[in-house]
This record gives structure tokens, sequence and C-alpha cells, in this order.
């Protein structure tokens, strides 16, 4: 087993599909806090990790992209301050419903999603409802909805969700003061 200093709750595309937010099926090795990041200090604050990493390192040092060549060993990307936010509010981009749920640690650590899932982080779980509430109202869904190919295989995408102005949302719903 390995020190859990680098192990967070992750939760997949499914797990959001069928609402099980609370608890975590898997954990995912996070080796870095930021895109860059050093990953050689793992070897004296986390022998056991480091070990993990070199007998998978094979693997690992195969992957193909130019983001891996040019970063410290053990690198991945898509991470920074908002992937350890506490709270987030996600939703599956594989699952045929638009359906965002907010998302609390587990455990006591921030929970991580797959790269199937796409999410905003939120400074407290009070920010992670009110935006919940915002992107599930109805307004909101009849927009995304009329943008969607729902016979795509991952039919809600990251360039969809960034069209949505929360603020016009917020304010159009009576909400803009609080927004």
């Amino acid at each position: 087993s390995m020190e859990q200093e680098y192990l967070f709750p992750m939760l997949k595309s499914s797990d959001l599909g069928n609402g099980s937010t609370s608890e975590a099926r898997y954990f995912m090795l996070v080796p870095q806090k930021k895109v860059g990041e050093d990953t050689d200090k793992i070897r004296s604050s986390a022998p056991k990790t480091w070990l993990y990493l070199l007998n998978h390192a094979a693997l690992l040092d195969a992957r193909g992209s130019i983001i891996y060549k040019k970063n410290p060993r053990f690198s991945i990307f898509g991470v920074g301050d908002y992937a350890f936010s506490e709270w987030k509010v996600a939703i599956s981009g594989f699952y045929k419903k638009l359906n965002f749920q907010v998302v609390g640690p587990i455990d006591g650590k921030a929970t991580v999603f797959d790269d199937t899932v796409y999410f905003s982080s939120a400074e407290s779980k009070d920010e992670a409802e009110f935006l919940c509430m915002l992107l599930n109202s109805e307004p909101c869904q009849r927009y995304l909805n009329s943008m969607i190919f729902w016979d795509e295989k991952r039919p809600i995408t990251a360039e969809l969700l960034k069209r949505v102005n929360l603020q016009m949302v917020a304010s159009y719903l009576g909400k803009g003061e609080r927004y």
C-alpha cells in the first residue's frame, strides 16, 4: 500500500450517472499539485508511492504526448488548484442527460475525476450548490439542450459548457445580485 499523501478519491462518469458521489470505488495517484511541479520529491516524502511509480515506469514513460516529454518524470496534466478544491459541480460527459451534481470531499480529501467528467470548482459548499442550481435551472437546461447532439458518443463537451454565461442565467432567475 502507498502513502495517502498522493492518493485521492476518484469518481468516474458512471458514478455521477448513478448519483454515487459520496464514496469512491477508486483512488487516483496524483503526483503533482500543478503542471510542471517536480516529482522527484516523492522519492523521499513517499517512498512506497515512488516505488509504485518505478514499478510502472515502463508504461508511464511510454505515454506519447509531448506534454509528458517536456515535464518532470511521471508528470500529469489537467491539474492545478481547481483540481484540489473541496467543492465542485460535476457532470458526466457520457450520460445522455444534463444532470449537474455537487461533489464534496470524500473521507476528508478533495475528490478527483477521470477524464470523462467535466467540473467547475467552488470555494464552498454553498457556492457549489448555487452554481449547481443555476446549471440545472430550466433556462440553462433549455439553452444547453438546444446545442447538444444526443447521438454523439460524448454529447456533453467542454466547448459546450464554456458557452454558458452563468451571470446571465443568474440574472434571468432574479439571482444576479447573489451571483
